[in-house]
């Protein structure tokens, strides 16, 4: 199933081919249910479409297959159809797992390798800079937003949540146990690129969350209001009298983060994380490898010449 806890979603867990409800599982701290369906009668995850078209147009919503449709509604207990979804509204792709109250744990939705090469790297070194201070760091967690609405849920890429309590266990982070997030961090993908351009920005603003930030891998997906390309790797909006405004880069060309206090930017593809208190970015797993195996090195290097030296002083005594 891959990583649990606050790392949980799996990496492609599934490959079943018969619609059946699998047995609860145990994992010693919570039951769960699976259900499997075929993959053609998956619907992607996601009931997506451009907000702005939809208004403009009177789109309909993408239609669900209705298998998919009526295992989601079965598993979590709801009633209602299509119709009555909106368009960030969240129809996990089956199988999934959800807990003991119906909540999204997760799905069979994956990603590529770099993508989730960037989301650990991000995670472990905010996890590691914010490890004292308190507060949680969550890597594609489901995180329902609305007691009793069980499609009313959504899977950052990575929050960050301050006042949270720093725990490594959760399943999911429901919003009415958990404080909301401070910061939240998508990878564009071209399964979610229409989702994180549209829909997730619509619904993290109206959720409140100070932050909302998008990667981009291409540098040709991120696209200014007005739909222009914006022609770059990231982009930061922050939450200014109930909208989302753009952050801009400072004069060293990195991109401020109020919530975090720290300066993002992008470097050999990744997102760093720059702490302009310290003057220094925050080391990935590698940079802090390569130091620890420094720091091993000197400390063998410094106890070999103290041995050099014991045995010189050894050698002065014996001859005198």
């Amino acid at each position: 199933m891959g990583l649990r806890g606050d790392f949980a979603r799996p990496f492609g867990m599934f490959a079943h081919r018969r619609m059946r409800f699998g047995p609860q599982m145990r994992d010693g701290r919570s039951t769960m249910m699976m259900a499997q369906v075929s993959p053609e009668c998956t619907c992607g995850g996601i009931v997506s479409s451009m907000v702005t078209q939809l208004q403009a147009e009177a789109v309909p919503l993408p239609a669900v297959p209705e298998a998919a449709l009526s295992a989601w509604r079965e598993a979590a207990g709801r009633a209602g159809g299509a119709a009555a979804l909106e368009p960030w509204d969240y129809v996990p792709a089956p199988p999934f797992i959800l807990d003991d109250d119906g909540y999204l744990i997760a799905d069979s939705m994956s990603q590529n390798e770099r993508h989730y090469s960037r989301l650990a790297e991000c995670w472990a070194v905010l996890r590691r800079h914010f490890r004292g201070h308190g507060g949680a760091v969550c890597a594609d967690l489901s995180m329902p937003y609305m007691e009793g609405q069980r499609h009313k849920v959504v899977a950052p890429d990575l929050l960050v949540a301050l006042a949270a309590e720093a725990s490594g266990g959760r399943d999911s982070y429901k919003l009415w146990e958990h404080p909301l997030p401070d910061f939240v961090l998508e990878d564009l993908s071209p399964s979610s690129e229409r989702r994180d351009l549209v829909d997730k920005r619509v619904l993290y603003r109206r959720l409140g969350v100070p932050e909302y930030w998008m990667f981009d891998e291409t540098g040709s997906r991120l696209r200014d209001e007005s739909g222009a390309p914006l022609g770059e790797l990231l982009v930061g909006y922050r939450l200014r009298g109930g909208e989302y405004v753009r952050v801009c880069a400072n004069a060293a060309g990195r991109w401020p983060s109020e919530a975090l206090g720290l300066e993002l930017c992008v470097r050999e593809g990744l997102p760093r994380f720059f702490d302009p208190v310290a003057g220094e970015f925050l080391r990935t797993l590698d940079e802090e490898s390569a130091q620890r195996e420094a720091a091993e090195r000197r400390a063998d290097e410094a106890q070999a010449r103290v041995a050099e030296l014991e045995a010189e002083l050894r050698l002065r005594r014996d001859s005198a």
